[in-house]
């Protein structure tokens, strides 16, 4: 079994029409009301990689991102501030010919107090209105968590998600650039889910980004994402944040 499950990622790996790896460098930082709501929110720096592959079976996207590397910045009431890793896996296989994707994504957040990893499988649609591109879908949502201080764990179905991605690439002062918009929703959660987490049924995030291409390589990046019932922070806020990036 797991012969054929290394064959079949081989086989979707493999001769790419697009392919490109990037490496962003970035500060993070939260509202004050934020950090008043949510005693795990505090400023800090990150660092991620991406990996992007789109062939003619469909799009594969990947990250691995590390928030606070080396611990350097300290948490809310000069607390020690802990590494957190995040990681992130999705792929769109193509059915047939059509603009319908069979849709997987993990996503996997992990430090010395929280873990929790969030697996969909659903149906998205790809769609273009000129240059705007929408990627949308529903899936089940399943569920594995740990709150460590309350010793309490989850693992099991949990309601399930909704995505929405839309991507505008435009130009201007002689520049290129990509404004985007994603949300992420998870809807009917289970109560042991939402009891470990501290959740309720409903959680969101939405994450707004303009990156600014510099040359083919380097880019910056503005984001600004508004957030409910998600990730460390239980309760509603806004993060926002900056990074410069290279593509190799």
């Amino acid at each position: 079994m797991k012969k054929q499950l290394v064959t079949a990622l081989t086989m979707l790996l493999v001769a790419p029409a697009m392919s490109a790896t990037s490496l962003d460098i970035g500060y993070k930082a939260y509202t004050s009301d934020t950090k008043s709501d949510n005693g795990g929110a505090y400023d800090q720096p990150f660092v991620k990689l991406t990996h992007f592959n789109k062939a003619e079976w469909g799009t594969l996207i990947a990250y691995v991102k590390l928030e606070n590397p080396g611990e350097i910045s300290d948490a809310q009431h000069g607390k020690d501030g802990k590494l957190t890793v995040k990681s992130l896996l999705i792929i769109d296989k193509q059915i047939a010919d059509s603009s319908f994707n069979i849709w997987a994504q993990n996503f996997l957040i992990s430090n010395r107090t929280v873990m929790e990893d969030n697996f969909y499988l659903g149906v998205t649609t790809n769609q273009k209105f000129g240059s705007l591109f929408v990627n949308a879908g529903v899936g089940l949502n399943y569920s594995a968590a740990h709150f460590d201080p309350s010793g309490e764990s989850f693992d099991g179905l949990s309601g399930y998600a909704v995505v929405i991605n839309v991507r505008y690439p435009f130009s201007a002062m002689g520049l290129k650039h990509s404004l985007s918009v994603n949300y992420e929703g998870q809807i009917d959660r289970d109560e042991d889910h939402m009891s470990t987490l501290g959740y309720a049924s409903y959680g969101h995030q939405i994450i707004t980004t303009l990156k600014t291409s510099v040359s083919d390589s380097f880019y910056t990046k503005l984001h600004l994402t508004q957030f409910d019932s998600w990730g460390a922070a239980p309760n509603d806020g806004i993060e926002y944040g900056v990074s410069v990036g290279f593509k190799f």
